[in-house]
């Protein structure tokens, strides 16, 4: 069973909402009062939505209000989606969490700072006062004159960097009462290291975990640094300081790496073992000397951190979801040195420690990035990231298994008000990307907003950073001249929409022409494919092209229904064999959590079932047929059982006299059922059992 989400409010924090505040509920969800039925029991409305924040289900629901009321628990049930509250158990979770949060907090619209205006393509100016020098950057870490190609491209992009930055400084005038924000500056770290024993016996090695930590900073005062030529009284911005170093967070049970990176549900804690401790890989999760290295590599000097490196050897790189230790160096939050001294050590022995690959959850790194550290830099890390794979910027495009891309990630952490229109220019096509939606229907400010909620007990500074972030993402979204959230689509034609037609004359809503081709679904997919529409984006509902296609029912000019050979056809269309980039739709969930295989083997469609699963390596393939989904009942099924259990329900109709008096309707349930059995034996020689180990339904 499901363990309930410890943001919640209780039952008694849901049974003290005032009134008012169900009132003000109401207000978020339908702001310009267009709900049906808002005068229905207006009287216990307040009530009725104190038992719907306390997550309680609609039969318990219609039990606590009767003998005052006397509805069944579907009319609740229609009540409170006609008032635009969300139905779906996950949902529901989510937008109780969002508006409890929202009423419960008085804070007024004008403690918001005034937002500077993003433009779409360019930075906000900054007015000059006078130019002065400024404090130089420390240098990257020195590479050995045999640094390999890749090792060389990702200093020189960094020299790059330093470079421009101090061609700006000379030309910048520093103005406090403008946009620019003073930099932090860095701080040197020097460990001094005890004589305990440790795994490593390295001369030059010495353990973070056994060591009196001094930070020497250098901090000096404001005003021998810069000339502002202000009054002595006036009051100087604070520096920016660098977050405290915080122990990493594994959460075995949900899986996660500081609240950030997926891997596999072990039971087991491991955020306490690190690269000094002798331990064995984890036989669950697949943990090992690699990933405990990069998640503490943070609290540790990076000498030390390129020593352990040089040390580990031959030990395991990439965990059982897939993960290879770059995704574990993004969560932890480092610098910059940290990564180059990763590329370079990838470059000379192992790729697979700088892999990109995405995780059997569908992240790639930078979904995992934490950009605490990368301060400006950020900017240049993403750039450098564009090129490492084909065609350029898919790293940065890519999708989860929820639908989101790396931007989406991103805009979750507080970041400066004045990284956002550099940082949106590195992403190829994000003001698209901006108004994609996940496989929640959740928007990239929906998304944001959540994640600022989270942060605000931690912080109040970074709660409000992610606030001015979407002021300015609206701002840019408004001026951006697009109203709508998606163009006619993947997503339309597979619900079965038709374009526009009359009189004889077809106008496609994709290239806009008349009669250019036909209303098929074919024809329009083929258009929608060479206008270059996004086959992997979910709609509102949160259905992505892939899953529409397989879960809605289409019909042919003769009102018959579509057949499994024209599915098939679609899919084929939608994802090519030839196009391995697009495999990623394979792999994103639906609304309800289920899988793109799933849906298809309970519906039969064993040829779009065998098209799919050859798609996808032997490897990933035994993973595929053996996930799991809940079932209404709360328990988890494996694709495998879902199936037998489909055609169990299918013999018990034909059973059934109603159905089988009419021959067709016998001759289609009886069709079905073939398909269903060969569903059942394309999943059988695919690895698939009835009830899989954590390990292998996830193993990629």
């Amino acid at each position: 069973m499901a363990s309930k989400n410890p943001l919640l409010p209780s039952k008694d924090q849901c049974f003290a909402l005032t009134d008012e505040q169900c009132r003000k509920i109401q207000d978020i969800l339908d702001p310009d009062g267009m709900r049906l039925q808002k005068g229905w029991e207006l009287a216990y409305q307040p009530e009725l939505i104190r038992l719907y924040m306390t997550g309680m289900s609609f039969p318990q629901i219609e039990s606590t209000m009767t003998p005052r009321l006397t509805w069944s628990y579907k009319t609740y049930s229609n009540r409170f989606r006609d008032w635009f509250f969300p139905l779906n158990p996950a949902q529901r979770d989510n937008k109780i969490i969002e508006l409890y949060a929202l009423v419960s907090e008085s804070i007024s619209s004008n403690q918001i700072a005034a937002a500077p205006t993003i433009q779409s393509r360019g930075v906000a100016p900054i007015r000059p006062i006078q130019p002065q020098p400024r404090q130089p950057l420390p240098p990257l870490p020195q590479l050995p004159q045999n640094s390999t190609p890749l090792g060389q491209e990702f200093l020189q992009t960094f020299d790059q960097m330093q470079q421009n930055d101090r061609n700006r400084n000379a030309n910048i005038e520093f103005d406090r009462n403008s946009i620019a924000t003073i930099e932090t500056i860095s701080t040197n770290s020097t460990w001094i290291s005890s004589g305990a024993a440790s795994i490593f016996s390295h001369p030059d090695y010495s353990s973070h975990r056994d060591s009196i930590a001094t930070t020497n900073s250098s901090v000096v005062s404001l005003a021998s640094q810069y000339s502002y030529h202000q009054p002595k009284t006036a009051p100087l911005p604070p520096l920016p300081q660098p977050k405290p170093v915080k122990p990493p967070r594994h959460d075995p049970h949900a899986g996660l790496w500081n609240g950030i990176l997926r891997v596999i549900p072990c039971g087991q804690d491991h955020s306490m073992l690190d690269a000094f401790d002798a331990f064995e890989r984890c036989s669950v999760c697949g943990f090992t000397l690699w990933h405990a290295l990069m998640v503490h590599a943070r609290s540790m000097e990076l000498g030390n951190f390129v020593t352990a490196m040089e040390l580990l050897g031959n030990v395991k790189k990439d965990d059982f979801a897939g993960n290879s230790p770059v995704h574990f160096l993004m969560v932890a939050g480092v610098a910059m040195d940290y990564f180059a001294q990763l590329v370079q050590r990838s470059d000379t022995t192992d790729r697979k420690i700088f892999g990109t690959n995405q995780n059997v959850f569908g992240q790639n790194p930078l979904h995992v990035l934490n950009p605490q550290d990368l301060k400006g830099n950020l900017f240049y890390f993403l750039e450098w990231f564009k090129p490492r794979r084909t065609p350029p910027g898919l790293l940065l495009t890519q999708r989860d298994m929820y639908g989101r891309t790396p931007l989406h990630a991103l805009l979750q952490h507080p970041l400066p008000r004045h990284l956002y229109p550099e940082i949106l220019k590195v992403f190829p096509f994000f003001e698209h990307q901006l108004r994609s939606l996940d496989t929640a229907g959740r928007s990239t400010v929906q998304m944001m907003n959540h994640a600022s909620l989270k942060l605000r007990s931690e912080s109040e500074a970074d709660y409000q950073k992610i606030q001015d972030g979407i002021t300015d993402i609206k701002q840019l979204l408004a001026e951006s001249g697009e109203a709508e959230v998606q163009k006619y689509g993947f997503n339309d034609i597979a619900r079965g929409a038709k374009g526009e037609s009359w009189f004889g004359f077809f106008e496609c809503r994709i290239c806009g022409q008349t009669n250019a081709h036909s209303n098929s679904y074919v024809d329009q997919m083929n258009c929608a494919c060479a206008h270059g529409r996004d086959r992997n984006a979910p709609d509102e509902t949160g259905l992505t092209p892939a899953h529409a296609i397989v879960t809605k029912e289409r019909s042919n000019a003769n009102r018959a229904h579509e057949t499994a050979a024209q599915t098939e056809e679609l899919f084929q269309i939608l994802i090519p064999q030839t196009d391995v980039t697009l495999r990623e739709a394979l792999h994103v969930l639906d609304p309800e959590g289920n899988t793109l295989v799933y849906n298809i083997a309970i519906r039969g469609f064993d040829g779009l079932l065998k098209y799919v699963l050859e798609l996808e390596t032997p490897a990933r393939r035994v993973a595929m047929v053996n996930s799991c989904t809940k079932g209404a009942d709360g328990t988890e099924k494996s694709v495998y059982v879902s199936v037998v259990d489909k055609l169990r329900e299918l013999n018990d109709r034909i059973r059934i006299n109603r159905y089988t008096e009419d021959r067709r309707i016998k001759e289609f349930l009886v069709e079905k059922g073939h398909r269903l059995q060969r569903c059942k034996h394309i999943l059988v020689n695919a690895g698939a059992v009835p009830n899989p180990s954590i390990t292998v339904s996830l193993y990629p």
